[in-house]
């Protein structure tokens, strides 16, 4: 038997990011009329689900009648775990390169690189994290994905080409926004604190404090429960160690029925749940992250179909103009939506880059650069000034976005 491929692409088997990967796809050159189909059966399997196999497998049965590229799976996310249909692989052209994409559960991509099972894959910063610590000499440190090569030093052969820029209709700003989150701190409204700028509730010894600006720290020596995620423990844990952490399904939920001032670590992205819920949002994430190229390098350097599917996705690096500019939207949208309910926010330039992300190996690296990491002592000058003007820049399109677009969504 002989493969009908050049390369092998891991992509979510369903979801928000499957979908935009798709699309990226069909711009890059995928057959449209199929790209449609996948994404019209894949959005009708969630509400065709079942707990009985067979009545899921029907659905299965039309799907690969259909277009056979399908298969079923269990969807963990959901509590009652139903059978699934989800992609399950199929094979595109891309500049004359022949790619198997793989429909994977998304925490496996990364994986499938570490086991030398598969070229590529699109995950986020939040994957890697959990699922490759290891390697990482400080994890805590790792706070962008642009650090996260840099900071690899243990053998692996995963890399970060860059950022895949998939975009999503943002309804706040009415307009595609690139698919960034955070991983914040959030909470529900307590008595006991007050936003720094707001004036103190209530009398004498009980009146409120102001929300300690590092409330992870506060919340870390007061020894209050903090919900989480099970899949984010771990990352939790090593960034603060005498936290108490409460693992949980959904942690808006659990932040909602514990009561006043329980508290939560949650990934954001417009704060529409949060608004909805009452809820708010502390300071800066602990990470941020966005969909990413992740490759195995050692394959890369030997494979020249690898690097030429690679350079023909374009990975967009931390400091390309078009992500600065769709990180300024991303943070308009945020503040818009939640307002004065995001306490302690942090200046965008401040959330994007600060001085100390750049001593830790926040700095720009190209695909022609050996091990896609930066150099500590190569052109250390012209990267450093490259740095300020991005953030020069990330304010000039803040400012222009907010006059132009603020005033009129508020």
């Amino acid at each position: 038997m002989q493969a009908t491929f050049d390369v092998t692409c891991a992509i979510p088997r369903s979801g928000r990011t499957f979908e935009n990967i798709l699309a990226r796809f069909r711009a890059l050159g995928a057959d449209s009329r199929e790209v449609e189909q996948i994404l019209d059966i894949t959005a009708r399997s969630k509400a065709l689900s079942s707990t009985d196999y067979c009545e899921a497998a029907r659905f299965l049965d039309a799907a690969v009648r259909e277009i056979p590229c399908f298969g079923l799976f269990v969807d963990r996310k959901r509590r009652h775990r139903p059978y699934r249909v989800g992609f399950l692989g199929h094979e595109w052209t891309f500049d004359g390169v022949r790619v198997r994409v793989e429909g994977e559960e998304p925490h496996n991509g990364s994986s499938l690189i570490r086991l030398d099972e598969i070229d590529c894959a699109v995950v986020g910063l939040d994957e890697l994290l959990t699922m490759t610590q290891y390697y990482l000499g400080d994890p805590t440190a790792v706070t962008k994905w642009g650090m996260y090569n840099y900071h690899l030093d243990k053998p692996t052969d995963i890399r970060i080409a860059g950022s895949a820029q998939l975009t999503r209709y943002n309804p706040v700003l009415r307009q595609d926004v690139q698919d960034i989150v955070g991983f914040f701190l959030i909470s529900k409204p307590s008595s006991r604190f007050h936003a720094p700028e707001a004036e103190p509730t209530g009398r004498g010894r009980r009146r409120s404090q102001p929300y300690p600006r590092d409330f992870l720290a506060h919340l870390e020596r007061d020894g209050r429960r903090v919900f989480v995620k099970g899949r984010y423990q771990g990352v939790v844990a090593t960034a603060y160690p005498e936290l108490k952490v409460v693992p949980v399904e959904d942690v808006e939920d659990a932040v909602v029925e514990e009561g006043p001032g329980s508290v939560g670590l949650e990934v954001v992205q417009t704060g529409n749940t949060l608004k909805n819920k009452g809820l708010l949002l502390h300071g800066a994430p602990l990470f941020l992250s966005e969909s990413l190229w992740v490759a195995d390098y050692r394959r890369y350097l030997k494979n020249e179909a690898l690097q030429r599917f690679i350079q023909h996705v374009e990975p967009v690096g931390y400091f390309d103009d078009e992500r600065i500019r769709h990180f300024a939207l991303w943070y308009l949208a945020l503040e818009i939506n939640l307002g004065d309910t995001w306490i302690n926010r942090p200046p965008v330039t401040t959330l994007f880059c600060e001085q100390k992300d750049v001593n830790h190996g926040l700095r720009p690296y190209r695909l022609q650069t050996r091990y896609w990491r930066p150099d500590d002592n190569y052109k250390q000058d012209e990267a450093i000034a490259l740095v300020e003007r991005s953030r020069l820049k990330l304010r000039d399109y803040y400012e222009r976005y907010k006059a132009e677009l603020g005033n009129s969504l508020v």
